[in-house]
């Protein structure tokens, strides 16, 4: 009998988890939680630390396909670039390329693939800071093609992407000269005027009130 009342106590009896002192699984936690943070603050590392090697390496690459196009190896300098914006797709460099390989492309006298690899560049809604450039490169291929009215809508719509006001005048001037070979004097005025009214501290001014005499014979 007392053989089986000792067993029944040591049946009931609290384990060794059981007695662990609450302290104890506090500090297991603690510890737990510690160890997922420095986790996740090494990967943050990691991430950006890629991010930083492969802007350097793209930034590289785009160097030296341009020193290839400075060159005149133009050839050379077009495959660098599409090498580039393949591989770091998505780097500043990247978007560089882009807008420096149809330069190149123009430069080649092949403006309609140029307009082509610039709306496709615009339609990935690239960051804020190329749509501008490359919508005005995207009008200066038009307007090579002989495509006024698309020049025009370009140009727009680089000044309208622009963030300081030489650039946006500067642009209108261009849509103006689309606009004037499309045979939209309305249009052509109406863009002058707003370069005359908006911007009178830019350099486009003065010609903007030239071409604006032109059209309007005098009446500003």
């Amino acid at each position: 009998m007392a053989t089986t009342v000792e067993a029944k106590t040591r049946e009931s009896a609290p384990g060794p988890a059981a007695r662990r002192p609450w302290y104890k699984d506090r500090q297991r936690l603690s510890l737990a939680a510690l160890i997922l943070v420095v986790a996740a603050v090494v990967v943050a590392w990691f991430v950006i630390a890629s991010g930083k090697r492969k802007e350097q390496f793209a930034a590289r690459s785009l160097n030296q396909a341009r020193a290839a196009a400075e060159a005149g190896n133009l050839p050379l300098a077009s495959s660098e670039l599409q090498r580039l914006i393949t591989t770091y797709k998505g780097t500043d460099a990247a978007h560089e390329a882009v807008i420096t390989l149809n330069q190149v492309r123009m430069v080649n006298g092949q403006s309609e693939l140029a307009a082509v690899g610039l709306r496709e560049f615009l339609a990935t809604k690239p960051p804020a800071k190329y749509v501008a450039p490359a919508n005005g490169l995207l009008g200066a291929a038009l307007e090579n093609a002989k495509r006024w009215p698309e020049a025009a809508n370009a140009y727009q719509a680089a000044s309208n992407a622009a963030d300081v006001p030489y650039l946006k005048a500067a642009y209108l001037i261009d849509a103006g000269r689309a606009y004037r070979a499309a045979g939209r004097r309305e249009d052509a005025v109406r863009v002058y005027r707003t370069v005359v009214e908006k911007f009178a501290d830019s350099p486009s001014f003065t010609e903007a009130q030239v071409r604006l005499a032109e059209l309007t014979a005098g009446r500003m």
